[in-house]
């Protein structure tokens, strides 16, 4: 089968489109047929390597997976169309879950063929495109998990950073249909413009204003109730400043760093809390795409490339050009 390959940490000059065997059948698993496989800051992380953690090489990435069944199992049948919930046990004490195509001993969907755990399937959404849902399973999921810890009711007011991620758009989609009020941020005019569209109600370029000012300016010096930062580092300190008294921040990602200065005595002066988001349960999926069904939600997709061209899809991603999902075409 084709797929993309890395055989070491590094660059964009690691990943290799490449002839490799195909995954041999084990038992209690499935073989997934590729139709398309979604990019995430996540592959980025695995190709260029993160201290402590570890894949065996070669390692194919790709976590974000709808394809058709190879052979059918228990309610599944051969040639059926389905989704990849990406978690599965970690084997490492104080982690809770590993994702396939991550760091981790499965192999993801930069393939033609990928191969996971049966209880990981599940039936794809008739109302999803093929190409819609691969995209739902860690952007969307995750930001569905971290409003649903955000404890936010119609009304509420959330801030929510870079809309053009893919987290950060499917947040805005999702927080405007639950009855959010929203202020994101963006880094251009373009993006300024599309995140109105999705919803936002204030909109702040990065470039151009203080989020904290404006987000406070907004709020009548009030605060939000609530903020999702899948960035991390750089924005930390103004996520937990921007909180109201009792408000409550949900992070996920680093893509700015691991490390963050926060001000303690605006933490815990206010009574705010952090709560971690990973990823976000089986369950959680399936509510999910009842949510946007009956909201009539479709994904936020920027482009499509061909598997040969993961590069370039690594390369966008890298440089913040893309609005919403960029997504792998695997089989033709």
């Amino acid at each position: 089968m084709k797929a993309v390959t890395i055989r070491k940490h590094g660059g964009l000059d690691v990943l290799s489109y490449e002839e490799v065997a195909d995954p041999v059948p084990t038992k209690g698993h499935a073989i997934v047929r590729v139709d398309y496989c979604a990019v995430n800051h996540l592959d980025i992380w695995v190709r260029k390597g993160i201290a402590g953690k570890q894949v065996s090489f070669p390692h194919i990435l790709g976590c974000d997976i709808s394809g058709t069944l190879v052979e059918g199992f228990g309610k599944f049948r051969k040639g059926e169309k389905v989704v990849v919930y990406p978690a599965v046990s970690s084997g490492a004490p104080r982690v809770s879950f590993s994702i396939i195509g991550g760091f981790g001993k499965y192999h993801g969907g930069y393939a033609e063929l990928v191969q996971v755990p049966q209880k990981n399937i599940v039936k794809k959404p008739s109302w999803f495109s093929d190409a819609e849902a691969c995209t739902l399973n860690i952007s969307y999921l995750t930001a569905w998990n971290m409003l649903e810890r955000s404890g936010c009711r119609k009304g509420d007011t959330i801030l929510i950073w870079g809309a053009n991620s893919g987290v950060g758009s499917a947040a805005v989609l999702l927080a405007h249909a639950m009855g959010l009020r929203i202020i994101t941020v963006v880094s251009n005019k373009d993006s300024e413009s599309r995140a109105r569209k999705l919803g936002a109600d204030l909109v702040v370029d990065r470039n151009k204003s203080d989020v904290m000012a404006e987000t406070l300016r907004y709020t009548g010096e009030q605060g939000v109730d609530a903020v999702i930062d899948h960035v991390g580092a750089k924005t930390w300190p103004t996520s937990i400043e921007v909180l109201r008294v009792g408000g409550k921040m949900i992070a996920c990602g680093t893509t700015t760093g691991a490390e963050a200065t926060v001000n303690i005595r605006a933490f815990y002066s206010k009574e705010a809390s952090i709560t971690g988001a990973y990823l976000g349960t089986r369950s959680q999926l399936i509510s999910l795409h009842k949510f946007m069904q009956s909201k009539r939600i479709r994904p936020i997709i920027d482009s499509v490339f061909e598997l040969k061209d993961a590069k370039l899809a690594h390369q966008k991603m890298e440089g913040s050009a893309q609005f919403g999902k960029m997504i792998l075409k695997v089989s033709s």
